[in-house]
């Protein structure tokens, strides 16, 4: 089945310009209909008491606790959890086998982990920024390549 595309900043344009890195933001905000603002405080304060509470490497690495710039998963994976969604990994630790975005196109409700980068998607229709249907690796276009996804648990 063929993936469609779909321009959504997740409501971002209604508070900030410019460019961010703030795909986790975008996606969970889209796949969970919050506002924008909303998922942004929340994360903002789930990455803050992270930071001030912990002395590890991403501790350290977080330079700030804005989720405009980018997340850490070690963050975000519980804050995703508890919006009531599962954790769904597709990469098995020494196997060759691959699941393309297409193989989700069924799935109704979905935020997709892609190499860095994460991307809601409802019914097969991918909403984002920019099209991330597709990688282009030595030219050749192909249908993009899933790492795990975050599927939501209907009530």
């Amino acid at each position: 089945m063929e993936v469609d595309y779909r321009y959504h900043d997740g409501g971002r344009s209604k508070y900030f310009k410019g460019n961010a890195g703030d795909c986790v933001v975008r996606a969970i905000s889209i796949s969970t209909n919050t506002d924008y603002k909303v998922i942004y405080d929340e994360l903002y304060q789930v990455n803050k008491d992270y930071k001030r509470s912990r002395n590890n490497k991403v501790s350290k690495k977080m330079k700030s606790a804005t989720p405009r710039n980018g997340n850490f998963k070690k963050v975000y994976h519980n804050f995703i959890l508890g919006k009531g969604y599962r954790y769904v990994p597709l990469i098995k630790f020494g196997s060759k086998e691959r699941t393309k975005l297409d193989q989700l196109s069924k799935l109704k409700n979905i935020i997709v982990c892609i190499n860095s980068h994460m991307m809601a998607m409802k019914d097969g229709v991918v909403y984002d920024t920019w099209d991330t249907r597709h990688s282009y690796w030595e030219g050749v276009k192909a249908i993009r390549t899933v790492n795990a996804y975050y599927e939501r648990i209907e009530a």
